[in-house]
């Protein structure tokens, strides 16, 4: 099958981030007392995903296919925490403890890059599942050696 992204990360520096990203960010981590997440990030990622194909009929009628042709997303490792920010119809911002997080292939592993991530989101009691789209390159598969590595460090043994 077909890959439905082009992507390629980087790591980048919190402050080189999108303004709007960074006061995205920000905002989350005030509403939900994570602190200074930005000085704090152990591992900042930038992926630009770019789609291959245009949605399908039926993704276009029922409105599931994704409209945007590019979009960028941010994930930040922190001590005790990972935190995603989709740029993306608006940003987007999620949390979610490392020490709840599980990581994984996931069923779009055969046809995109990146990781499935599940657990208990940042001011939610129900489990949540999101996908962080990373690039085939260096610095994407650095990202998640460093976040399993991350999760691994904070798991009760």
């Amino acid at each position: 099958m077909d890959r439905l992204y082009e992507r390629s990360s980087r790591r980048r520096e919190t402050g080189s981030l999108d303004a709007r990203v960074r006061d995205a960010i920000t905002a989350h981590a005030e509403a939900h007392q994570l602190g200074d997440v930005l000085s704090a990030a152990r591992w900042c990622c930038e992926t630009r995903s770019v789609r291959l194909k245009r949605p399908g009929p039926l993704a276009r009628v029922t409105k599931s296919g994704d409209p945007d042709r590019e979009h960028a997303t941010v994930a930040l490792i922190l001590p005790r925490y990972l935190v995603v920010a989709g740029e993306q119809r608006g940003v987007h911002v999620r949390s979610i403890r490392l020490e709840d997080l599980s990581v994984g292939r996931g069923l779009a592993s055969n046809i995109d890059t990146g990781v499935s991530a599940t657990g208990l989101r940042t001011g939610t009691t129900e489990p949540a599942w999101f996908y962080i789209g990373l690039g085939d390159n260096t610095d994407g598969k650095a990202f998640l050696d460093t976040l399993r590595g991350a999760i691994t460090e904070v798991k009760p043994a």
